[in-house]
């Protein structure tokens, strides 16, 4: 199905209440397939993937597995579901919880490769205000996409965790958001808590390999790499749409001892202080995620 055809079919089964509709579409969704892939090293794994529970807004509700890492008890509703995942990092990010109540539309659990994820479906880009039954969604007409957030298990990381490019404590508030998600990924964005690859100091010098810096001057990225300024920054997020990465900061610490975040685009890179990591959270996470 091409891009048009899966969102109308999208709107038919939510409206319907179809949960086979909702699971066969859920398998064919792409970032399933590539969690899919790196999980089983085949892409075929998604086509396995089961639904083991569904909240929509207006009901046509499906109980959530009793077995699943959120323990979301049953009779909650979408929004009990919401609050009630993200019950223990709720103080620190209040305005991205109020955001997930007004965005999503869904929540399904499905089962993958003996794994959990909590798919959110959102609209991307949406242009109406959301429905109080699902039957009255919108017709598709080129905005308004359903989009599928995925949220892998918690990870239980205690004070003994250590970053792996750095062998150094994982900082409290990267546990905290942790023990919510791993990770968050959709069709354009990722954000990892479980898998540091680089710094954008290594992935600034991978890019100009070859090339002198001494052609380039000293406030220009590949001379600060080259400087060593750069080494402590753990990318942890990407947004493709946005041509942005996002880094902690190890060397720049809030008063609680948490990486500030960084941010390196097509204008360039952010300078010293970056922004607190659960402000961060709060105020620019949305607008990745919803563009809002």
């Amino acid at each position: 199905m091409d891009i048009k055809e899966t969102n109308h079919r999208w709107r038919t089964v939510l409206a319907d209440g179809d949960h086979d509709g909702v699971e066969q579409l859920l398998r064919s969704e792409t970032r399933l397939a590539l969690l899919g892939h790196e999980w089983s090293g085949t892409l075929q794994a998604a086509e396995t993937a089961e639904l083991r529970g569904l909240l929509l807004v207006g009901g046509d509700d499906a109980p959530f597995a009793a077995d699943s890492p959120w323990s979301i008890p049953g009779g909650v509703g979408l929004v009990g579901a919401l609050e009630h995942v993200w019950a223990s990092v709720a103080g620190k990010c209040p305005d991205f919880l109020t955001m997930l109540r007004a965005e999503v539309l869904g929540l399904a659990l499905v089962a993958m490769n003996d794994r959990y994820l909590l798919g959110y479906l959102h609209l991307s880009d949406r242009s109406r205000e959301l429905p109080r039954d699902l039957r009255d969604l919108a017709p598709y007409t080129g905005s308004d996409s359903l989009t599928v957030l995925w949220g892998t298990a918690p990870t239980r990381l205690d004070q003994t965790a250590v970053v792996p490019l750095m062998d150094e404590p994982l900082p409290g508030g990267v546990r905290d958001l942790a023990a919510v998600h791993a990770r968050l990924t959709s069709f354009d964005f990722d954000l990892r808590l479980d898998h540091f690859t680089t710094t954008l100091g290594a992935s600034t010098l991978a890019d100009y390999e070859g090339e002198d810096p001494a052609d380039y001057d000293r406030d220009e990225d590949f001379a600060r790499a080259v400087n060593g300024e750069f080494d402590r920054w753990i990318r942890f997020c990407t947004c493709d749409s946005a041509a942005e990465a996002y880094f902690l900061d190890m060397g720049d610490r809030d008063p609680h001892d948490i990486p500030r975040v960084a941010l390196s685009s097509i204008n360039g890179t952010s300078e010293r202080p970056g922004e607190p990591f659960w402000d961060w959270i709060d105020q620019a996470l949305p607008s990745l995620l919803f563009c809002a």
